[in-house]
């Protein structure tokens, strides 16, 4: 499975209850079963590929340590996990006689201790034991899963290396009979790797993930208040959270993270006390003050300005191929400005397949927008 969307929309999180809901009802003997590795996986660099997949392979070990005895309670053959568990989580290892071996690796003669740097194992004795852990128990091929998550895959920054990076896991990780992956991202990212020829079969085509619609994210914000109040008014209420949800293009982590900030510098300025209509004025001075930090920013030039303005009505994006769209000469000019902006954490940038070729408003960008146009919510 792959999950592509814009960064702050919700896919994490997403992930996270649907894995949550697995956990859940995993007890109930369905099959095949699928269970939810706790590690969620990233790779930034393709250096890293090998560094991803000895990381897999010490997450399933661990996995499989936790919930050995569930396993066995559903019915799965479990190995024995003792001298892994004692191998992989143990700061000193005891040798005793010759012979004695940690899953298959044979141990010194001698009686001694060592500290466990478990460098030379986890090369390639790990990643051994685990597969034939996976092929034990999920057997017949099928029966049951380990669900793995690779998740910001954008951080690879461009299209290319991210499909090269899954092309180079494509016969170990993510072709384990144990495993299944669900392979997340933002900036199409994943939809331009999931097209490679030599994934093809291998990965689903992208699942996409939209902004929550706005009564969808009122209930999320309610359910919040229900969950974590313990009385009195909420510092941002409906009202509150849907005029900052509209000004930040319905972003919901923005907008959470935004939330707390001004519950926090309510706090700080001594201004707690209040009934939700004037917790709303507060809320619309505050991102006020605070969008006009934005907005008088010296370090973006009239050009950059003007490039920004122009995204937002272009939807809040620029591909840098439709330069004269925005009136620049070259693909080179437009991404001058849009660097520039980027710089002041106004936009970001979208990786294509030779780098970056095309950018998009980020949340901050919003703001300066949302006071150069005289606090007035952009509809771009």
């Amino acid at each position: 499975m792959t999950i592509e969307g814009d960064a702050g929309v919700g896919k994490t999180s997403l992930i996270t209850i649907a894995n949550y809901r697995m956990k859940r009802n995993s007890d109930k003997a369905r099959l095949p079963l699928l269970l939810p590795v706790d590690k969620t996986f990233q790779i930034t660099t393709q250096e890293n590929v090998k560094l991803l997949e000895a990381s897999v392979y010490r997450a399933i070990a661990e996995t499989f340590i936790r919930y050995r005895d569930d396993l066995r309670g559903w019915g799965y053959t479990t190995p024995k996990v003792a001298d892994i568990n004692k191998w992989m989580n143990s700061p000193i290892i005891k040798s005793m006689s010759a012979g004695a071996s940690i899953a298959g690796v044979s141990l010194s003669a001698a009686r001694s201790s060592s500290v466990n740097a478990s460098s030379a194992f986890a090369e390639s004795g790990l990643a051994n034991t685990v597969r034939a852990w996976l092929s034990k128990c999920f057997n017949p091929p099928g029966c049951g899963y380990f669900v793995c998550v690779l998740d910001n895959l954008e951080l690879l920054v461009t299209s290319a290396s991210a499909r090269q990076a899954l092309e180079e896991i494509r016969d170990t990780v993510l072709a384990e009979p144990g495993l299944r992956w669900v392979i997340c991202g933002a900036r199409g990212v994943v939809r331009t790797a999931a097209a490679s020829p030599r994934l093809q079969g291998r990965l689903c085509h992208p699942l996409a993930v939209e902004a929550l619609p706005m009564d969808d994210a009122i209930s999320a914000l309610e359910a919040r208040i229900d969950e974590f109040s313990t009385g009195g008014v909420p510092p941002v209420g409906v009202t509150g959270f849907q005029y900052l949800y509209e000004v930040l293009r319905c972003n919901l982590r923005n907008t959470l993270q935004k939330c707390e900030d001004f519950s926090f510098w309510l706090h700080d300025e001594g201004l707690l006390e209040g009934d939700e209509t004037e917790n709303v004025n507060k809320l619309e001075y505050w991102l006020t003050l605070l969008s006009d930090e934005y907005s008088n920013n010296p370090g973006v030039s009239s050009t950059g300005w003007r490039l920004l303005d122009d995204m937002i009505d272009n939807e809040g994006l620029c591909d840098f191929e439709d330069h004269n769209l925005f009136g620049f000469s070259s693909p080179a000019e437009i991404k001058r400005f849009a660097v520039e902006l980027e710089r002041q954490n106004l936009v970001e940038m979208a990786p294509g397949d030779a780098g970056t070729d095309s950018a998009f408003v980020a949340p901050n960008g919003w703001l300066a927008r949302f006071a150069r146009s005289g606090t007035v919510i952009p509809r771009g």
